[in-house]
């Protein structure tokens, strides 16, 4: 060990001296590795803690939106490029075509016939008449019916009775339209059965929400072919949309979470309940469909598609993509205003393409709109997607990456004419059936099931077509009384494939 305060040689000094500087330098190579680590280090967590903080600020944002906020996907506009409203033109009444119209004509009292000034008598002014009118309120009242069959006989002793009123299969006590009535409170105006008891109770019927569902049960078994027949309708199409939403099935032993499956086409829907939502469920209710589906990036479809006996071609809904940066559009506005925009752009052009110009056939005009016009939007879209850079994990982020995993199947409608840009057709016939489940929670039995499908499809695939959804029960039940296994459409075939080739 070299004292350097008392050491005089300078030899030794000078190889002390350059032994310590290779270790200074030594010692500051460490120290600078060090500091290099620990700034990786100091980088990678604040990424982590910023990606976390992102995803907490989103989270909050969602719970904020379903406790104060209105369900709409709607974007806010600048009160710049918002659209002034316009004027209502017309504070008048409302015409009313639906509605029969009663006449009631008011006269004077016999003591009111005398001129109040001569006292001569008050003579007719022929038709002339001060008219008005208002809507009232005819009270829906039960009827007993007593039903006479007269009855006729023979010299030779035959006897003979008239026929009598059309009735459902195996019921005695109630009429068609009354097990009609008790569908569309429940299935279209949404009451469950016992709120149904207690209003008919206060109209003086008296009767049991088990008794009211007899008459549903009776009612679907002449739905059924119909039913099955609307099914066969839509896979005859080449497009076809699904989903599917949560239906409970409340039996004893325990709820259990089922699935309410919509299928939508050629002007008409479908509906089936069933346990599960897994891809073996929905190859069997495509069975051996073969052509386009329109679904969102639910897993399950592709595994349908490839376990369907027919040919199954997938197409995404962008309606689901637009509703992912909806949702982040609060937390990354700039980027989210631009894609929405160029979205925007894509709807604003299938508009038009509803609407051929002169000497255009349909499928040609979209084919050519969306060749020259809708291509370049998409491949704009894809560069936009490219050059973001933003955390896997934000809701930016996921949305991007959403809309990357179902990029071949959203740009297949720019190549076929028939596909559809959204899945809205089939989302919004799902609406019926949702707000039913929040009045009556589910279904008691998997008949009760079978038996909701049905009226359900019935009524959706009325409103779908324009059609009354009463009139059209009625006509498909009357129709399977007089010539059971009867499928009856709410319109002609002539009339639906022109409403939706429109």
């Amino acid at each position: 060990m070299v004292d350097v305060t008392t050491e005089d040689n300078l030899e030794v000094l000078r190889q002390v001296a350059v032994l310590q500087d290779a270790e200074i330098r030594k010692l500051t190579e460490r120290i600078a590795a060090i500091a290099a680590e620990n700034e990786k280090l100091r980088q990678l967590k604040a990424g982590r803690l910023q990606q976390e903080l992102e995803a907490v600020k989103e989270h909050l944002a969602k719970l904020q939106k379903i406790q104060f906020g209105a369900s709409s996907e709607k974007r806010k506009r600048d009160d710049t490029k918002r659209r002034r409203r316009k004027k209502r033109e017309d504070f008048g009444t409302r015409p009313q075509p639906d509605l029969d119209t009663q006449v009631e004509v008011f006269e004077l009292d016999e003591a009111d016939k005398i001129c109040p000034d001569c006292g001569d008598a008050l003579d007719e002014m022929g038709s002339c008449s001060e008219d008005s009118e208002f809507i009232d309120v005819v009270e829906r009242t039960f009827v007993i019916k007593q039903v006479k069959r007269q009855k006729y006989r023979c010299r030779c002793g035959h006897i003979e009775a008239a026929l009598g009123p059309e009735k459902l299969r195996h019921t005695r006590r109630y009429s068609p339209e009354f097990a009609i009535e008790v569908a569309v409170n429940k299935y279209l105006d949404h009451l469950p059965l016992e709120r149904q008891v207690r209003r008919m109770q206060r109209q003086g019927l008296h009767i049991g929400s088990q008794t009211l569902w007899d008459q549903l049960d009776k009612l679907a078994d002449h739905v059924e072919t119909t039913y099955l027949g609307i099914r066969q309708w839509i896979t005859g199409g080449d497009v076809v949309g699904m989903d599917e939403t949560t239906w409970r099935l409340m039996k004893k032993g325990g709820t259990k979470t089922w699935q309410l499956w919509s299928m939508c086409g050629r002007g008409a829907v479908w509906f089936a309940l069933r346990g599960s939502r897994s891809g073996q469920t929905a190859a069997d209710l495509l069975s051996d469909y073969s052509g386009w589906l329109v679904t969102d990036g639910l897993g399950s479809y592709e595994k349908a598609a490839n376990r369907c006996e027919g040919v199954i071609r997938l197409a995404a809904c962008w309606a689901h993509v637009r509703r992912k940066f909806v949702d982040c559009e609060h937390n990354h506005p700039d980027a989210c205003a631009e894609i929405l925009d160029l979205i925007g752009d894509l709807y604003e052009i299938e508009s038009r393409a509803r609407d051929p110009d002169d000497g255009f056939e349909l499928i040609e005009w979209r084919k050519q709109l969306r060749a020259e016009e809708t291509a370049p939007k998409l491949e704009a879209i894809k560069t936009w997607a490219e050059r973001q850079q933003v955390l896997p994990k934000s809701g930016l982020g996921k949305a991007i990456g959403y809309m990357k995993g179902l990029w071949p199947r959203l740009t297949k409608f720019a190549d076929h004419p028939m596909v559809w840009i959204d899945n809205n057709p089939t989302e919004r016939s799902i609406r019926g059936p949702v707000v039913g489940r929040k009045n009556f929670y589910g279904s008691r039995s998997v008949r009760g099931t079978e038996v909701a499908a049905m009226l359900y499809t019935i009524f959706e695939t009325a409103k779908a077509c324009g059609v009354k959804p009463r009139e059209y029960l009625r006509r498909v039940v009357e129709n399977d009384i007089r010539n059971p296994y009867t499928v009856t459409l709410p319109r002609p075939i002539e009339e639906v494939m022109a409403t939706v080739e429109s």
